[in-house]
Protein backbone atom coordinates (compact mmCIF):
# COMPACT_ATOMS: atom_id res chain seq x y z
CA UNK A 1 0.00 0.00 0.00
CA UNK A 2 1.29 3.40 -0.88
CA UNK A 3 -0.40 6.29 0.89
CA UNK A 4 0.45 9.84 1.78
CA UNK A 5 -1.66 11.36 4.54
CA UNK A 6 -1.14 14.99 5.40
CA UNK A 7 -3.08 16.38 8.32
CA UNK A 8 -5.00 13.10 8.80
CA UNK A 9 -6.45 12.67 12.33
CA UNK A 10 -4.44 10.14 14.31
CA UNK A 11 -7.53 8.43 15.74
CA UNK A 12 -8.97 7.89 12.24
CA UNK A 13 -5.62 6.59 11.00
CA UNK A 14 -5.42 4.17 13.94
CA UNK A 15 -8.93 2.83 13.20
CA UNK A 16 -8.13 2.44 9.51
CA UNK A 17 -4.88 0.64 10.34
CA UNK A 18 -6.66 -1.72 12.76
CA UNK A 19 -9.26 -2.53 10.08
CA UNK A 20 -6.62 -3.24 7.45
CA UNK A 21 -4.70 -5.37 9.93
CA UNK A 22 -7.83 -7.43 10.67
CA UNK A 23 -8.53 -7.88 6.94
CA UNK A 24 -5.00 -9.17 6.33
CA UNK A 25 -5.15 -11.48 9.36
CA UNK A 26 -8.53 -12.93 8.28
CA UNK A 27 -7.36 -13.26 4.67
CA UNK A 28 -4.54 -15.51 5.84
CA UNK A 29 -7.10 -17.85 7.45
CA UNK A 30 -9.13 -18.40 4.27
CA UNK A 31 -8.76 -21.97 3.09
CA UNK A 32 -7.01 -23.06 6.28
CA UNK A 33 -9.58 -25.07 8.18
CA UNK A 34 -9.15 -27.11 11.29
CA UNK A 35 -9.37 -30.52 9.63
CA UNK A 36 -9.29 -32.40 12.92
CA UNK A 37 -12.38 -30.52 14.09
CA UNK A 38 -14.05 -31.12 10.72
CA UNK A 39 -13.17 -34.83 10.88
CA UNK A 40 -14.68 -35.06 14.35
CA UNK A 41 -17.87 -33.45 13.05
CA UNK A 42 -18.03 -35.91 10.14
CA UNK A 43 -17.62 -38.85 12.51
CA UNK A 44 -20.27 -37.44 14.83
CA UNK A 45 -22.71 -36.96 11.95
CA UNK A 46 -22.01 -40.49 10.68
CA UNK A 47 -22.74 -41.87 14.15
CA UNK A 48 -26.01 -39.93 14.37
CA UNK A 49 -27.00 -41.16 10.92
CA UNK A 50 -26.66 -44.80 11.99
CA UNK A 51 -28.36 -44.10 15.34
CA UNK A 52 -31.33 -42.52 13.58
CA UNK A 53 -31.66 -45.56 11.32
CA UNK A 54 -31.64 -47.75 14.45
CA UNK A 55 -34.31 -45.65 16.12
CA UNK A 56 -36.52 -45.53 13.01
CA UNK A 57 -36.36 -49.33 12.70
CA UNK A 58 -37.32 -49.70 16.38
CA UNK A 59 -40.29 -47.38 15.90
CA UNK A 60 -41.52 -49.22 12.82
CA UNK A 61 -40.91 -52.76 14.07
CA UNK A 62 -41.68 -52.44 17.78
CA UNK A 63 -43.65 -49.23 18.09
CA UNK A 64 -41.20 -47.83 20.67
CA UNK A 65 -38.83 -44.89 20.81
CA UNK A 66 -35.61 -46.16 22.35
CA UNK A 67 -33.02 -43.44 22.83
CA UNK A 68 -30.69 -45.37 25.13
CA UNK A 69 -28.73 -47.60 22.74
CA UNK A 70 -26.84 -49.80 25.22
CA UNK A 71 -26.66 -52.79 22.85
CA UNK A 72 -25.45 -50.58 19.99
CA UNK A 73 -23.06 -48.45 22.00
CA UNK A 74 -19.87 -50.20 20.86
CA UNK A 75 -20.63 -49.67 17.17
CA UNK A 76 -21.83 -46.09 17.67
CA UNK A 77 -18.74 -45.14 19.67
CA UNK A 78 -16.47 -46.78 17.10
CA UNK A 79 -18.04 -44.61 14.41
CA UNK A 80 -17.94 -41.49 16.63
CA UNK A 81 -14.29 -42.04 17.53
CA UNK A 82 -13.17 -42.39 13.91
CA UNK A 83 -12.96 -46.18 13.72
CA UNK A 84 -14.26 -46.13 10.15
CA UNK A 85 -12.50 -42.93 9.02
CA UNK A 86 -9.46 -43.14 6.73
CA UNK A 87 -6.37 -40.96 6.49
CA UNK A 88 -7.71 -39.76 3.14
CA UNK A 89 -10.59 -38.22 5.10
CA UNK A 90 -13.23 -40.63 3.79
CA UNK A 91 -15.00 -43.61 5.32
CA UNK A 92 -13.92 -47.25 5.00
CA UNK A 93 -16.05 -49.41 2.69
CA UNK A 94 -17.13 -51.32 5.82
CA UNK A 95 -18.99 -48.21 7.03
CA UNK A 96 -20.87 -47.97 3.73
CA UNK A 97 -21.78 -51.67 4.04
CA UNK A 98 -23.22 -50.99 7.51
CA UNK A 99 -25.11 -48.00 6.12
CA UNK A 100 -26.49 -50.04 3.20
CA UNK A 101 -27.58 -52.77 5.63
CA UNK A 102 -29.52 -50.25 7.73
CA UNK A 103 -31.10 -48.75 4.61
CA UNK A 104 -32.29 -52.23 3.57
CA UNK A 105 -33.56 -52.97 7.09
CA UNK A 106 -35.43 -49.65 7.16
CA UNK A 107 -37.12 -50.39 3.83
CA UNK A 108 -38.22 -53.81 5.12
CA UNK A 109 -39.41 -52.32 8.43
CA UNK A 110 -41.40 -49.69 6.53
CA UNK A 111 -43.18 -52.37 4.48
CA UNK A 112 -43.89 -54.58 7.51
CA UNK A 113 -44.51 -51.91 10.15
CA UNK A 114 -46.72 -52.66 13.13
CA UNK A 115 -47.80 -49.02 13.19
CA UNK A 116 -51.31 -48.17 12.00
CA UNK A 117 -51.69 -46.39 8.67
CA UNK A 118 -53.30 -43.40 10.43
CA UNK A 119 -52.94 -42.08 13.97
CA UNK A 120 -55.82 -42.24 16.46
CA UNK A 121 -56.62 -38.53 16.41
CA UNK A 122 -58.86 -38.71 19.48
CA UNK A 123 -55.95 -40.04 21.54
CA UNK A 124 -53.61 -37.43 20.05
CA UNK A 125 -56.01 -34.61 20.89
CA UNK A 126 -56.53 -35.97 24.41
CA UNK A 127 -52.77 -36.12 24.94
CA UNK A 128 -52.27 -32.57 23.63
CA UNK A 129 -55.01 -31.34 25.96
CA UNK A 130 -53.41 -33.18 28.91
CA UNK A 131 -49.99 -31.65 28.17
CA UNK A 132 -51.44 -28.16 27.76
CA UNK A 133 -53.37 -28.45 31.04
CA UNK A 134 -50.19 -29.60 32.84
CA UNK A 135 -48.26 -26.72 31.33
CA UNK A 136 -50.66 -24.05 32.58
CA UNK A 137 -51.51 -25.69 35.91
CA UNK A 138 -50.28 -23.82 38.96
CA UNK A 139 -49.12 -26.18 41.66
Amino acid sequence: MDASYTHFPLRDYEKMWATMNTVVREYDKIGKRNHKKDDNHLNKHAMHLIRLFMMAIDILEKGIIRTHRKEDLELLLKIRNGGFFTEERTFHPEFYEILADYETRLEAATKNSILPDNPDMEKVEAFVEYVNRKAIAID
